[in-house]
């Protein structure tokens, strides 16, 4: 049977009647063991979707939802009247007796409309949350209170994030394939490796650590994350050329990143008077001088003693930096003179566009090692298609991945077919899949999407899959079935699924035709589904995450 709801379709949902189910489809027993049992997720064949669904925003262009695996919590990036937000809300316990409504737990400002938000994660224990944007800020927000803990400036724009599973380190993924590890809540650079050549559009933890992640040069990547003590003598920063200069990104103390240019011709290394005060340098109480060549002659400028520079986790204590705003070439906020290359060589990877610093003389004596994860690259799978999403069962033996035959670009041309009301064509990689997580082996893709499929995500038992796309449609699959259990219909294009830790709920995030005026109400953006299992599911518990150090 066919209900409507709202702005979209339910395909095969039923009303519950009689007492012998929970308002979540679950027998008083099942849910019982299933609220008693910590990790506890539902096992067994989907049968549909299940009940009227839960609208949390039918206003905005809702881009990325995620789950917390513990902490009962949900979180979505939405495109608001003048920024981009993250909402966090909390979902009540379910019991035997049903469940209350979600409250929506905070809703901050992440930042301005023209960087678009497409990553967003929760922290294993729901009390963080993390988002990435195209500006390369990563932060950080405490999902009680919705205040920012920590951020950080990154080098590339990012558009996928996951954390760890012992909460304590974050994975993200940029625009032009790099993946980096950062820890947590200080969002200091742990590890680094370049994984894909295109965009990173999605990344996974397994609870062992093993992190997947999927770009759109066709390939899903396995890499291993054991701890090691690093004492970083190397460092790989993004470096462009601004007026006849190299220039690079680091850090002065605890400051914020400035963009420095390579002059060993300089005798000193050199801050502008914002990037030195942004820094933490008292700048009027420096008393020491020194002379520095400038564009328009001789400068004396004040000198702050005792300084570190750091390039990711790489260190360079004991620098002298000299506060000189006439000493600096447009375009950047400091330059690194003769004490910087004395001591670092550099050499340029075009290639990546990359600066690569090397300690000339290794780790300086007294420096502390650090406790990190490393990103070794294990498995490559390759595919014939783009790779829009990875998502990974409760046991990391299976993937749930989302295919599609073209990048998943909205550009003019996408617009303009959709406007014009047509439709994308079938094929046999706009699809989502169950694939062996240890060989990479396709082990069932459906194929019933039109155009590209931007999401797909494993229920935590392996056996079922739910996928959106562009085509506007939410499918509910399960293996050993070639059509569908259930379907959804949005009123634009479907951007997330994820399904509850637990397996008893699906969240979907979607854009909506957005209304200027009266309530600016319009067809639901974010939903929260049920999901019906045949007869009585079983309850299983997950394998046990990494534990932190």
């Amino acid at each position: 049977m066919s209900l409507r709801v709202g702005g979209f379709v339910l395909v095969g949902a039923l009303a519950l009647t009689g007492c012998a189910h929970t308002a979540a489809g679950l027998s008083p027993d099942t849910a019982g063991r299933l609220a008693s049992t910590p990790g506890g997720f539902l096992s067994g064949a989907v049968e549909g979707f299940d009940g009227e669904p839960t609208v949390l925003n039918r206003k905005d262009f809702i881009w990325a939802l995620d789950f917390a695996p513990t902490g009962r919590r949900v979180a979505y990036t939405r495109l608001g009247d003048k920024a981009y937000h993250v909402s966090i809300w909390d979902l009540a316990d379910a019991s035997a007796s049903g469940a209350g409504a979600p409250v929506m737990r905070a809703d901050p400002s992440v930042n301005a409309q023209q960087y678009d938000l497409e990553g967003v994660a929760l922290s294993p224990d729901g009390a963080r949350v993390a988002t990435v944007s195209r500006s390369g800020a990563v932060q950080l927000f405490d999902a009680a209170t919705g205040a920012q803990v920590a951020v950080l400036a990154t080098e590339e724009p990012l558009v996928s994030v996951a954390f760890h599973p012992d909460g304590q380190w974050l994975a993200v993924g940029s625009a032009a394939g790099l993946v980096s590890l950062l820890s947590v809540p200080q969002l200091g650079f742990g590890a680094e490796a370049r994984l894909h050549s295109g965009p990173v559009s999605a990344l996974a933890f397994a609870a062992d650590g093993t992190l997947y992640s999927g770009g759109w040069d066709g390939h899903v990547r396995a890499s291993d994350t054991p701890e090691q003590s690093l004492k970083p003598d190397v460092a790989r920063t993004h470096f462009e050329r601004r007026g006849g200069f190299a220039a690079v990104q680091g850090r002065v103390d605890s400051g914020p990143p400035v963009v420095l240019a390579l002059d060993s011709r300089t005798p000193a290394v050199v801050l502008t008077t914002a990037a030195a005060t942004a820094s933490g340098i008292d700048v009027a109480f420096l008393k020491d001088t020194v002379t520095v060549p400038g564009a328009l002659g001789n400068s004396v400028a004040r000198l702050a003693r005792g300084r570190t520079l750091r390039f990711k986790a790489m260190t360079l204590p004991g620098v002298d930096v000299a506060v000189c705003d006439a000493c600096v070439p447009q375009g950047s906020q400091g330059v690194l003179g003769a004490p910087f290359s004395e001591r670092v060589d550099t050499a340029f990877d075009e290639t990546t566009a990359e600066a690569v610093l090397t300690l000339k003389a290794g780790v300086p004596e007294g420096t502390p090692t650090l406790t990190a994860r490393a990103l070794t690259p294990r498995l490559d799978f390759t595919f014939p298609a783009h790779v829009n999403d990875v998502t990974v069962d409760a046991r990391g033996k299976r993937l749930g991945v989302a295919f599609s035959q073209e990048k998943a670009e909205r550009n003019r041309t996408v617009y303009e077919r959709e406007r014009k009301g047509l439709q994308e064509p079938q094929g046999p990689w706009n699809a989502g899949a169950l694939v062996d997580a240890a060989s990479g082996q396709v082990l069932r893709k459906w194929e019933l999407h039109h155009g590209v499929v931007s999401t797909a995500a494993i229920a935590p038992d392996g056996r079922s899959l739910v996928s959106g796309g562009w085509d506007r449609r939410v499918y509910l699959f399960t293996e050993g079935a070639a059509e569908p259990k259930g379907e959804l219909e949005f009123g634009w294009s479907v951007r997330r699924v994820r399904f509850g830790p637990d397996g008893r709920q699906v969240g979907v995030a979607a854009w909506t035709p957005q209304k200027a005026t009266g309530s600016q109400e319009s067809d639901p953006a974010a939903v929260l589904v049920g999901v019906r299992y045949a007869s009585s599911p079983t309850v299983e518990t997950r394998a046990a995450p990494v534990p932190a150090q």
